[in-house]
């Protein structure tokens, strides 16, 4: 009798150890099983570098640096006009382009304190102009030509620069 309860106990030990064994790999299972998972997730939401494209149909989009700050604008609109404009670091409109649904089209540098510096403008008519705005916005020299082909000189009124 003896014996046989020296067997069962042998037994147990070894049913016992199965038991912590087969706790043991179903850990190790979903272990596993969380890497896969989490690994597939990153691979699909990982930037994958460059991209290339032969066609992207939006109505905007922008540009953003390395600290997320918008950089270039496009977009269109309802009329039909379309403007891009690029903003320097602080987030202010340097250049801007666009032409509109009346025919116009117009080109625009501006300054750090966002005032219109230089303008180039071509109407709807064919008379296009260029003007140069002084540091407060105010438009000191233009000159263009009309749907005709006449020149236009206008003049404006004079602020002599001042000496140093």
């Amino acid at each position: 009798m003896q014996i046989l309860q020296q067997q069962i106990a042998a037994l147990q030990v070894i049913v016992h150890q199965q038991h912590v064994s087969a706790k043991r790999q179903r850990v190790l299972n979903i272990a596993l099983l969380s890497v896969l998972v989490a690994g597939g997730f990153i691979a699909a939401v990982r930037p994958v570098g460059d991209a290339t494209f032969d066609t992207i149909t939006c109505k905007g989009w922008k540009v953003v640096d390395a600290d997320a700050q918008t950089r270039i604008v496009a977009c269109t609109k309802a009329d039909g006009s379309v403007t891009v404009g690029w903003l320097d670091q602080d987030g202010k409109l340097r250049i801007n382009a666009g032409t509109f649904a009346d025919g116009e089209a117009a080109l625009t540098f501006a300054d750090k304190n966002e005032k219109k510096r230089i303008t180039a403008f071509i109407d709807g008519e064919g008379s296009g102009t260029m003007s140069w705005a002084d540091k407060r916005g105010v438009v000191r020299i233009g000159a263009g030509i009309d749907a005709n082909g006449n020149v236009l000189l206008p003049t404006f009124d004079f602020i002599p620069l001042a000496k140093p």
